[in-house]
C-alpha cells in the first residue's frame, strides 16, 4: 500500500434490540502524516465486551482507547511485535481492575484489529469478533473464532455441522482480561488490492446476518451504506446483541449508475495474486523470518443473485406482517413504493439496484421497529 492510496471507511454501532446498554466499542485511528503511516500505518478495531452491568462497556472502551496509543507508542518494536505488546498491556490492566474489585468480576473483552500498513494488512485477534475481506464475489474470514464451537472443531471433536447443533455459540476461549495474560493471533501482513473491502464486526452482526449476505452488502455499496443496512438487517432478525461494524474499501468509490464507467468491484484476479501459506497453528505468532502465508478460515462466495434478492424480500414480507399486527408506526407509501421498485429492478435483472432498494426497506423498518421498541417494550421478533 501507499500513503496516497484512497481509503474509504465507515463504522456503526447499536445496541440491539434486547440489550439495554451497549457493551461494543471501536475506534478508527489514521496515520496523520507520511512518517507514522510508515511505521504505525491507519489502525481499525471493534471490541465487544462481557461483564455484568457497565462492566464489558468499560473493558471495551479501555481495548479501543489504549491498544492504539500503547501500539503507536512503542517505535523501536516491529508492527508485529508493537501490537502484540500492545494488547498484552491491556489485557493486564483490565485484569488488574477485575482483580483489585469484586464489581469488575468477570470483566473482558474481545478485541480485533486491522493495520493498514506499507507491507499489507496485518490482524491482530482475540475472542470471536471477526475480521473479513472481500475482494471481488468472495468473502474470506482472516481471523479465527476464539470460541468453544470452533476450538472442538479444530480439534476434531465435533463437525461443523455437530458443534452448531450442540454447542453454544457464545462461549468465547479467549479474551482480553480474564488472565492476566493472553495469546494474540497475528495475521499478516497480507497483500492489499485495489478494490478490496474489509469489514470488522463483533458476534451481533455475525451470529444473524450469514458471511455472503454481509459480502454482498459490503461489495456493492459505499461503507456507510453497507453498514447502515447490515446493523438493520440484523436488528430485523431479532438483535439478540449489541452489533458494531466497521467497512471499508481500498480505492475511490463512484456510485454505479452516475458515470460511464461503473464502480462494480472488481473481479478476483487470475494471477499476480498467490495465496502464500500461513502458520500451521493460529495460536501462536510466526516467527519474523518466515514467509507469511494467508489462511482463509472460511470464503464464501457473495455475488448478487435472484436467489439472495428472493431471501432477503421474504424477510421484509414477513417483518412488514409483523409491523402490521403491531401497528408500528411506518410511511408505508415509502415502503410499498420501495417493494415494487424491488420488483422491477428484479425484473429487469438489475440485482445491485434490487438489493439497494431491499436496503432501504429494511433501514426504514429498522427504525420504525426501534421507536416500537423504544415505546412499547417490544422487539421485531
Amino acid at each position: 500500500m501507499n500513503w496516497e492510496d484512497v481509503i474509504i471507511e465507515a463504522a456503526a454501532t447499536d445496541t440491539g434490540m434486547r440489550r439495554s446498554n451497549n457493551q461494543d466499542s471501536h475506534t478508527i485511528v489514521r496515520a496523520s502524516n507520511v512518517a507514522t503511516w510508515k511505521q504505525r500505518g491507519h489502525i481499525f478495531m471493534v471490541a465487544d465486551g462481557m461483564g455484568a452491568h457497565a462492566v464489558g462497556e468499560l473493558a471495551s472502551k479501555l481495548a479501543c482507547d489504549n491498544i492504539p496509543h500503547n501500539y503507536i507508542k512503542l517505535k523501536n518494536l516491529s508492527p508485529e511485535d508493537a501490537i502484540i505488546k500492545a494488547y498484552s498491556e491491556v489485557g493486564a490492566l483490565i485484569h488488574g481492575k477485575a482483580a483489585a474489585n469484586r464489581d469488575f468480576e468477570g470483566m473482558g473483552t474481545t478485541c480485533t484489529t486491522l493495520i493498514l500498513l506499507p507491507d499489507g494488512a496485518l490482524i491482530a485477534h482475540v475472542g470471536d469478533s471477526r475480521a473479513y475481506r472481500v475482494r471481488g464475489s468472495r468473502i474470506d474470514q482472516l481471523s479465527f473464532d476464539h470460541s468453544l464451537v470452533w476450538e472442538l472443531v479444530r480439534r476434531k471433536h465435533l463437525t461443523p455441522e455437530q458443534a452448531g447443533k450442540s454447542v453454544p455459540k457464545n462461549v468465547i476461549t479467549r479474551s482480553l482480561g480474564p488472565d492476566p495474560q493472553v495469546e494474540v493471533d497475528i495475521e499478516g501482513p497480507l497483500p492489499v488490492e485495489p478494490g478490496d473491502v474489509y469489514v470488522l464486526c463483533s458476534d451481533g452482526l455475525s451470529g444473524l446476518v450469514t458471511d455472503p449476505e454481509i459480502g454482498a452488502f459490503a461489495a456493492n455499496f459505499h461503507p456507510e451504506d453497507a453498514c447502515r443496512y447490515l446493523i438493520h438487517l440484523a436488528n430485523l432478525r431479532g438483535g439478540n446483541d449489541n452489533i458494531t461494524v466497521i467497512v471499508l474499501r481500498i480505492g475511490p468509490w463512484v456510485e454505479p449508475g452516475s458515470s460511464p464507467e461503473e464502480a462494480a468491484p472488481p473481479a478476483p484476479k487470475k494471477s499476480g495474486f498467490s495465496l502464500a501459506g500461513f502458520l500451521g497453528s493460529v495460536l501462536h505468532r510466526r516467527p519474523a523470518e518466515a514467509e507469511v502465508e494467508e489462511h482463509l478460515y472460511v470464503t464464501a462466495d457473495c455475488p448478487l443473485s435472484p436467489d439472495l434478492i428472493d431471501r432477503l424480500s421474504e424477510q421484509i414480507r414477513k417483518t412488514q406482517t409483523l409491523a402490521v399486527e403491531h401497528a408500528w408506526s411506518l410511511d408505508w407509501p415509502a415502503l410499498a413504493r420501495l417493494r415494487r421498485e424491488t420488483e422491477e429492478a428484479r425484473q429487469a435483472d438489475n440485482l445491485r439496484l434490487a438489493l439497494r432498494h431491499l436496503g432501504e426497506s429494511i433501514a426504514l423498518l429498522g427504525l420504525a421497529g426501534r421507536v416500537h421498541k423504544k415505546e412499547h417494550g417490544a422487539g421485531v421478533s
